[in-house]
């Protein structure tokens, strides 16, 4: 009887050890489904490619990484409705948000921007809390795909919450006014760093994969424009062999850290950057001020000319 009390403490502590290793490893089949189309075959657009634009055409772009998590994240509803009339002002015809993690925010931010002419968007369900892609436009989306990166971090480390993020490259396929043609625009966010080269094998996969999924889906047709939290400078070999592979031009006049706006390099278009505006500010919140995010936001004003007599594919 005297072992009776201290067994039974073992057990309880025990138990509450390995509760949340039991919780994580149920979840893991959840978390490795995707709600989002990831089929390229019903691309209508693929199967059957538009005309291409006849004429220029001056587009702005957006990036935002808006630091939309529960728990950790602060201020999030005050944020969101300041960043809307914040885009609100800036007048963007596509915009591509990383980390929308939370679908009352993004309903919250949906509501902000009811303002502007960002009329359609679309949101890129992948494991359990979904994938944070969220694309909103300024005109139709056809059509939306995603692919998943296969490989995606650490199960085993939900403090590094990349695998649990279902992370991937979100595609929407824009339809412009007046029969202009269609915009292919990419959104994605890879692995973070968590300040050590532990994940820098996998953030490097995941870029070639951006590259090669872009390669695969993009119709030659139509201009493409890639935009998300590349989690890797402008001077890391992983992001340089990744622009190679995918014939990604910067499209950016200022240094953007790791947040970046690409087009896809295209003998049918001339591309040209005429303006970057980085999008930041401070708001009042009940603890006092805070910014939009913990990510600043960038915005790409940029001409698209069709190319006269461009060359035989």
């Amino acid at each position: 009887m005297r072992w009776k009390w201290p067994l039974i403490v073992f057990g309880v502590v025990a138990g509450l050890i390995a509760l949340p290793w039991v919780i994580l490893l149920c979840a893991i089949p959840f978390n490795l489904k995707t709600a989002s189309e990831q089929d390229l075959r019903k691309s209508h657009l693929m199967a059957e490619a538009p005309p291409p634009l006849t004429k220029p055409v001056t587009l702005k772009v957006v990036t935002f990484n808006i630091h939309d998590m529960l728990v950790i994240s602060f201020d999030r509803p005050a944020r969101m409705a300041a960043i809307g009339a914040t885009l609100t002002e800036l007048d963007p015809d596509l915009v591509g948000f990383q980390e929308a993690w939370v679908e009352k925010d993004r309903e919250t931010l949906w509501q902000a921007v009811q303002g502007s002419r960002l009329k359609y968007r679309q949101y890129y369900p992948s494991g359990l809390i979904g994938s944070g892609k969220y694309i909103l436009s300024a005109y139709p989306i056809k059509e939306a795909f995603f692919h998943r990166y296969t490989q995606g971090g650490k199960w085993y480390k939900p403090y590094h919450g990349d695998w649990w993020g279902g992370k991937g490259v979100a595609l929407a396929r824009v339809e412009l006014p007046d029969n202009a043609g269609f915009i292919d625009l990419y959104d994605t966010h890879v692995h973070a760093g968590y300040g050590s080269p532990e994940y820098d094998g996998v953030r490097a996969a995941q870029l070639l994969e951006l590259a090669d999924f872009v390669h695969t889906s993009t119709v030659s047709t139509s201009p493409a424009f890639v935009v998300g939290d590349m989690n890797s400078h402008l001077d890391r070999m992983m992001l340089q062999d990744a622009m190679e592979r995918g014939q990604f031009a910067r499209m950016m006049t200022i240094d953007s850290s790791i947040d970046h706006i690409f087009a896809i390099r295209n003998p049918h278009y001339i591309f040209e950057v005429l303006d970057t505006q980085p999008i930041d500010k401070d708001i009042s919140v009940k603890s006092g001020t805070t910014h939009l995010s913990d990510h600043c936001g960038y915005i790409s004003t940029i001409r698209v000319t069709p190319v006269p007599n461009p060359p035989k594919e």
